[in-house]
């Protein structure tokens, strides 16, 4: 299964958010799939709407805490007002976690002193910009009450606020996502850097250790994607000037292989905990369970096989994603895919696609309260 982003139309409706994902997947999705909407304004109307969102099976709404140049942005307060009906609605709300002030205040005193290289996207979002916010978010938490899952962290001191956050019994969540897991800050001073601007940008090697750790003590709940795959044209506008870069690294087909090639074969994380990071937490947190993330009686069949032994190199000539290039060229795998099921029927056999686009279902999703947020 999927769960897509959509964003809200700029002065639209909320609902035409789910309304368009049903356009695009009708006759085409080959998985089930769901809706993450992501709010661009915080108007009556809006929030009137949230209710209906969550009733029409999308409960999870994302807010971002940066890209006001976008019309993204959501201040402190619209972040109060959304996560109040949020928690009335049986919703949560997801955040991207960037403080929007300090990051507009660098990145303009780096183009002007002439730091434009890949390498100046991290220096100019250092770790203080998302711990503030995350500090921010557990704060909401604390006085509102509510669900919240802290997409795509990515810094120790995150890690250690969301596990004292949890250990308090705050509904607080967080992620990880696999380019964290792999890759350092060190990419960006290569040639070809700008192949990992990213937001927020890659760490160093502390980060991910400490991501590692989170991911296996339990602070970290899942492993996504964040799949933003853009064209190699597309990346190349940020040669010179890493602002005009655009951000994000292609990630939905790596992520499974690469985190059992990370995570299990080297030891950082059980077979039980990578089953629980890809598989039964996502569901059960994000409202698929029981028919998802589980092979009990009546469950939805849908598996993956993998055989954990083989050793391959991933890359662009290995992948089947509609991309023109590869963020994880080269690297040497162990563990592949060898079939893949979506309620009993085989979709992926080898590295054939044998199903037929027009399968895939909507998943009406509704959060369970009585799963304790981070299981």
């Amino acid at each position: 299964s999927v769960i897509d982003f959509s964003n809200q139309p700029f002065g639209g409706d909320l609902m035409t958010t789910i309304d368009n994902k049903h356009k695009e997947a009708h006759g085409k999705a080959l998985i089930d799939w769901g809706v993450h909407p992501s709010l661009t304004d915080s108007s009556d109307k809006t929030l009137a709407a949230i209710p209906q969102v969550v009733a029409a099976g999308s409960p999870t709404i994302k807010c971002y805490m940066t890209y006001r140049q976008e019309g993204l942005l959501m201040e402190e307060p619209a972040l109060r007002q959304i996560l109040k009906v949020l928690r009335d609605a049986g919703g949560m709300m997801l955040v991207h976690a960037e403080d929007n002030d300090m990051a507009e205040e660098s990145i303009p005193q780096f183009l002007e002193s002439g730091r434009t290289s890949a390498i100046y996207h991290a220096e100019s979002k250092p770790i203080a910009v998302e711990n503030k916010a995350v500090e921010t978010c557990v704060r909401l938490v604390r006085e509102i009450g509510g669900r919240l899952f802290v997409v795509h962290m990515t810094t120790a001191e995150g890690v250690q606020m969301i596990g004292q956050a949890r250990a308090e019994g705050l509904p607080i969540i967080a992620e990880t996502c696999t380019h964290y897991l792999v890759f350092t800050d060190a990419m960006l001073r290569r040639e070809d850097g700008i192949k990992w601007i990213l937001s927020p940008p890659l760490r160093d090697d502390r980060a991910q250790q400490a991501l590692w750790q989170g991911l296996a003590d339990g602070r970290l709940s899942m492993v996504t994607s964040d799949d933003a795959a853009y064209s190699w044209e597309a990346k190349l506008m940020g040669q010179d000037r890493f602002d005009l870069c655009p951000n994000g690294i292609p990630g939905i087909e790596p992520r499974f292989q690469l985190l059992y090639s990370e995570g299990v074969a080297k030891g950082r994380i059980s077979l039980p905990r990578f089953v629980e990071l890809v598989s039964t937490t996502p569901a059960r947190l994000f409202g698929m369970a029981p028919q998802k993330g589980s092979l009990n009686p009546g469950a939805d069949a849908d598996i993956v096989l993998l055989d954990p032994a083989k050793k391959w190199l991933m890359g662009q000539a290995t992948s089947h994603m509609a991309t023109d290039w590869a963020s994880y060229e080269g690297i040497e795998i162990t563990g592949k895919i060898e079939k893949v099921f979506s309620r009993g029927e085989l979709l992926v056999d080898g590295d054939h696609l044998v199903a037929e686009p027009g399968r895939g279902r909507y998943l009406h999703r509704r959060l369970d309260f009585g799963v304790r947020p981070g299981i």
